[in-house]
């Protein structure tokens, strides 16, 4: 074999490249944590509570909602919702004086998020509650309990 054709070990790296690697890697690394640390849902719903503080809010407003559950309460022993349809209107009335009360829509939050801006936690409870027979085929809820917390709800927060 000739000299030329011999097989020339590998050349080493600049120092350099070594290290450009390693700190792209350590960028990486870090902004995983970093966004998931921002983007955890519990400390994003901690950050929101220590900045949010709800306002007072009008009398005529709550009355405008306790009356909004009476209706449905109303409907529904009148026969012309069933125990699921009454629930999705709990739960839509009770979005909507979260959002009256939050001051943006949150129709579409999950209820732990809507808990995140309730101090008492009571309206995150009391959409749970409705979820069940919201959803369920057959449910073991009570109406006049479902229909009572929601009107505590509505006159406590």
């Amino acid at each position: 074999m000739s000299p030329a054709a011999e097989a020339l070990p590998p050349e080493a790296y600049a120092w350099w490249v070594p290290t450009v690697g390693i700190v792209l890697l350590l960028l990486v690394v870090g902004w995983y944590v970093f966004v998931h640390l921002w983007t955890d849902p519990a400390r994003v719903a901690e950050r929101s509570r220590k900045t949010f503080t709800p306002g007072p809010m009008p009398p005529t407003l709550r009355q405008r909602y306790a009356a909004e559950i009476d209706q449905h309460h109303a409907r529904y022993s009148e026969g012309h919702l069933d125990l699921r349809t009454l629930h999705l209107e709990l739960s839509a009335t009770m979005r909507k004086f979260a959002s009256e009360r939050i001051g943006t829509d949150v129709t579409a939050w999950t209820r732990g998020d809507i808990a995140g801006y309730d101090p008492t936690r009571r309206v995150g409870d009391v959409l749970a509650v409705y979820e069940e027979p919201s959803f369920a085929v057959r449910s073991d809820a009570e109406v006049l309990v479902s229909v009572t917390n929601a009107k505590e709800v509505i006159a406590q927060w």
